[in-house]
């Protein structure tokens, strides 16, 4: 199915128009980009009235084999050098050489060659090969075109290789698949709002997958959205990096956080609510090794913060930090987000983007971004938290250009309040527990807890240790650095260190207010 918006195509021919001899295209659906590129060569054949191209395909299952009928007239002449043997050609060199024999103005595509160079695989026959293809294309208006999902060269390539990238399909791309398979299968033309919900929900799937997802969700009611979602949801995760959150998160379970949430409210019921939230957990530890002393030796998490950086900027992204120690629902405040807004709570894990081969982490951060760029399409908000902000880079945290909120241990008021929550969930009485310093998450633990010895709240309270007591040097720093700095996720104003001294285990000095570095929760 042929769409209006061929960006790649137009992309494509005008670096044929100058004689580009080698184009390495990135794309999500090698096949549909296949079927454009040979469309839009006709369509310039047709246009300046001159003979058609010989156009050809490689693949190492089926190796090379003529397009059109004008490929086909000369292909005979063309597998001569290996006694007139197709199979000859699945051998990637074989077919190169096959290449080189090809009429002027042709175009030859082959389809994940990138696989014969990657790692031990490497075949410096393959390397030579395309490279030795570079004079006599660009003097005889040739063109080799390399498709493959990610897109990493070589050094023996990379000053000869012309790359583009295809971006996921738009909204205005997918609404016709839509409607095109509801006439195939004799149901009425969806409603606008059904088309709006489909198209939403096809959001950040290759053409083919959407095509596919959508036939697969269709009844003779029409289209099951729920069906699609969950499609969706499935294609998304078998992103690298990238998971959806489930959970029953929700802003009023959520005690000590008004401002914050009243804030995150107005976002998603305003005039652009976002279509996914992007949700980084301990974006410090993640990305440690872009920065600091932790740098990695070879460059990897600084190639993937680079990406970051340059996808957050290119979006205008939106986003807020929120910095607090563990335990204060900093998570679970991303994923209320997303349940609040109707929308998916996109896991994103840095960590879940590096491979071992050489470039294979930087695709797959390019991939994973472009996934959540079309799921979002133009309008994510992102959410990233983090226990210690120090060692983040500035142009980083400008980024989060909604803010930085700092998340104080609860109340006595919103404990309260998480003692009754949680007592009615897992059916424990709350009991009374000297509570002063918890974190919601302790509360929680404590009550289940109870549940699962069948014993009181009393009794597992002896067995919890908030992390007021353990990490109580890193809570006064992080409260010191937080102090007139940051917003207050509880009431909306800067955030003001109290003047009560932190609780410290007997015999530990307490810190003073200006104490050097912030160090992480977890630390002792």
């Amino acid at each position: 199915m042929e769409s209006k918006n061929n960006a790649i195509t137009k992309q494509f021919l005008s670096a044929r128009a100058v004689s580009t001899p080698i184009v390495a295209i990135e794309t999500p659906d090698p096949g549909a980009t296949r079927k454009r590129l040979i469309t839009g060569v006709e369509g310039v054949c047709q246009k300046r009235q001159v003979a058609v191209a010989s156009m050809f395909v490689w693949d190492a299952a089926s190796g090379m084999r003529p397009v059109n009928d004008e490929a086909q007239a000369v292909f005979g002449n063309m597998l001569e050098p290996f006694g007139g043997e197709q199979m000859a050609t699945i051998q990637p060199q074989n077919a190169l050489m096959v290449a080189a024999s090809s009429p002027d103005s042709s175009m030859t595509i082959m389809s994940n060659l990138h696989r014969f160079w990657e790692d031990a695989r490497l075949d410096p026959a393959v390397l030579q090969g395309i490279w030795n293809l570079r004079d006599q294309f660009k003097v005889s208006g040739r063109t080799l075109v390399l498709t493959m999902p990610d897109c990493t060269l070589p050094p023996e390539l990379r000053n000869d290789v012309v790359v583009l990238s295809e971006a996921m399909p738009t909204p205005d791309e997918l609404r016709p698949v839509v409607v095109k398979i509801h006439e195939n299968a004799g149901l009425p033309k969806p409603s606008a709002s059904v088309l709006e919900n489909a198209t939403d929900a096809l959001a950040g799937l290759a053409m083919q997958q959407a095509e596919q997802v959508t036939a697969i969700s269709l009844r003779k009611s029409g289209l099951d959205l729920e069906s699609l979602r969950q499609h969706q949801r499935q294609q998304i995760e078998q992103t690298p990096g990238l998971s959806i959150f489930s959970s029953d998160a929700a802003f009023d379970k959520l005690k000590g956080l008004g401002a914050l949430t009243k804030f995150l409210r107005g976002i998603i019921k305003g005039k652009r609510p976002p279509k996914a939230i992007v949700f980084i957990d301990e974006i410090e530890k993640m990305l440690a090794g872009a920065f600091g002393s932790q740098g990695d030796s070879s460059g990897t998490s600084q190639e993937q913060l680079g990406y970051f950086l340059q996808h957050m900027q290119d979006e205008n992204a939106r986003g807020v930090l929120v910095l607090g120690p563990p335990g204060t629902g900093k998570s679970e405040l991303a994923k209320a987000t997303g349940n609040e807004g109707d929308c998916w709570t996109v896991g994103l894990d840095v960590g879940g983007m590096k491979g071992s081969l050489v470039g294979e982490s930087g695709a797959m951060t390019r991939r994973a971004l472009n996934v959540i760029k079309a799921l979002g399409q133009g309008d994510c908000f992102w959410i990233a938290t983090c226990n210690s902000i120090e060692s983040l880079p500035p142009e980083l945290r400008r980024r989060f250009s909604y803010g930085t909120w700092y998340v104080e241990l609860p109340n006595a008021d919103a404990r309260k309040a998480m003692w009754k929550l949680y007592g009615e969930k897992y059916d424990v009485d709350p009991g009374s527990v000297a509570d002063e310093g918890w974190t919601g998450a302790e509360i929680k633990t404590c009550v289940t807890m109870a549940a699962d010895m069948d014993t009181t709240v009393e009794e597992t309270a002896r067995f919890i240790t908030p992390v007021s007591r353990s990490s109580a040097e890193s809570l006064a720093r992080l409260r010191s650095l937080a102090s007139g700095r940051f917003l207050d996720a509880s009431s909306g104003d800067f955030y003001q260190q109290s003047s009560k001294p932190v609780s410290t285990p007997e015999g530990m000095k307490q810190i003073p207010k200006d104490a050097g570095r912030i160090f992480d929760m977890d630390e002792s």
